[in-house]
This record gives structure tokens, sequence and C-alpha cells, in this order.
């Protein structure tokens, strides 16, 4: 299938990079396992292609040409912001030599950005109402994590033989914190350093390792693990405290709510202009006759 929008032709070659451009970015997050997702980001990429296509069309109309001048000085620019022409072309994956594709797309990233500018403008301050608002429809989003509060004792056994010890001794000391004796003082003599202490202190999810983390977050307060083994050594844990997640007040999170807000009303005006210009615009999908 062909592209066309209103009356330029898009190639394959253009639709195949920014595929190829998509699966990288999600591959690099680990999302994603050779082909399964190819269809999504197929259409992905004629979406993304698509939008550009018609911002740069209609910033074409209304403004013209980008000028040679301004490409080269943008181009400059951009290998400054890298950290130089190698790291650049590194970063970007375009190819070194190839100037005229290169300062194609530089031109068309200035004249899009040229008409964004136009439409959308500067970010407005936003009112404290409305900031408000913004902040407890999302609420989910400027939660404190929850946290609890535990002490530990710990053994890292040396060898085979010591094993078997390790487990033995950390029995018996959670045996007699489960009859009454003080886990803090039980667990001195577990303690290698002077400066070790028993009390782990407060912790959220992913600060422990994932086999003690399960353990302390299903406690509860006051209450006792059995002895647990990870690949470091064998554990016993006390819960002492624990933390529930709450909302962080808006004072407190207020230059992330408005950058957040800014972010949201940014991307609203952008999908309002592109879909102004897909209504008013002919884009087709043609047949290609082998």
């Amino acid at each position: 299938m062909a592209l066309i929008i209103n009356q330029e032709t898009i190639s394959d070659e253009a639709l195949y990079e920014e595929f190829e451009a998509i699966k990288t970015h999600y591959q690099n997050l680990g999302e994603v396992v050779c082909c399964d997702r190819d269809e999504e980001f197929n259409e992905l990429a004629k979406e993304n292609v698509t939008s550009r296509t018609l911002l740069n069309q209609e910033s074409l109309a209304r403004f013209g040409d980008v000028s040679d001048e301004a490409v080269v000085s943008k181009l400059a620019e951009l290998k400054e912001q890298h950290g130089g022409e190698e790291q650049f072309y590194e970063n970007t994956g375009l190819e070194a030599g190839n100037d005229e594709e290169i300062q194609k797309k530089v031109a068309m990233s200035i004249s899009v950005d040229r008409l964004v500018d136009a439409e959308i403008g500067e970010d407005p301050e936003p009112d404290e109402e409305e900031l408000k608002k913004f902040y407890e429809s999302n609420i989910d989003s400027y939660m404190r994590p929850e946290e609890v509060r535990a002490s530990h004792m710990f053994v890292e056994p040396q060898d085979e033989e010591a094993v078997k010890k390790a487990f033995v001794d950390l029995k018996a000391a959670r045996e007699k914190v489960l009859d009454g004796a003080d886990f803090e003082e039980t667990a001195q003599q577990f303690l290698q350093k002077e400066e070790d202490k028993a009390d782990l202190g407060f912790f959220k999810r992913g600060d422990l390792l994932n086999e003690l983390e399960v353990i302390a977050f299903s406690m509860r307060d006051g209450e006792t693990s059995p002895v647990i083994n990870t690949h470091f050594g064998y554990h016993v844990l006390h819960r002492t405290g624990g933390k529930p997640s709450e909302p962080i007040p808006l004072e407190e999170t207020k230059d992330t709510v408005v950058e957040q807000f800014l972010e949201v009303r940014r991307e609203r005006l952008m999908n309002e202009l592109i879909d102004g210009l897909k209504a008013k615009g002919k884009i087709e999908e043609v047949a290609v006759e082998v």
C-alpha cells in the first residue's frame, strides 16, 4: 500500500524508517520481543508520518519554504546539543555523508515547529482552580508509596557447613522472640560490625530484595517472619511499623503538577490541530502494482 497525503506520495522507505525507530525505542525499553507488536508499530508509524506531513504542508502553505541558512544553523545547534558531530550521528542513527536527507529532515522539523508555535504558542500560567481540578482528577499520579519499617537478623554463611548452623541459629532466635524476647536485643548477636543496626528504617517497594519485600509488606506490625533464604544468606524480619499510601499535598508537588498539566494541554491542542488538518485534507492508501 502507498500513502498519498494531499497528492504528496509518502515513500515506503519513510514509513519503514519510522517503523524501525518506533520498534527500536520499545526494544530499548524491553517492552517488545521479535515481531509480536509489528502490526501495532506499523499503524503508529503511519499515524506519525501522516501527522508530520500534514503539519509540514500547512506550514509551507502559510509561511513558505525554510531557508538554507536556518537549516544549517539548526543542524549545527543539534550537533552541539548531542556533544559533537560524531555523537550526533550515533544518537540519531543518521548516516554521515547523507547530507541531503539530513537537511530535509531538519527543514521539516523547523517547518513543523514554526506552525506549532504559531498555533499553540507559549505555555500559559495555569490558574489555581484549574490546577487543583487537574490534581484531583489525576490524584493516583500524586500518591506517596506505601512504606514499611522493619528490623532484621541476618547471617551470611561462608561455606557449606555454616549454612546449616545459620538456619538453626536464626530459627532458635526467632523462637525466643515468639516467646516474648525483644527482637532488637536478640538481633544483636548477629550484627557483624559495630556500625551495623538491626533497624532497617522505613522502606518502600523496590528498596529491598524482592524475597524480603514480599514478606515485609505482607506482615502486620509486630509480626516476626519465618527464616527467609536469599542468595545473600538467611534473614528474619520483624515489622515495627508502616505508612499507608496517601496523596502528596498539592503544595509539595505543585511544580510537577504544573508541568504535567501543561504537557496534557499541549498534547490536546496538538491533537486538535492535526485532527483539523486531517478533516480538510485528503489521505489515501492505494495499492501498489508489483
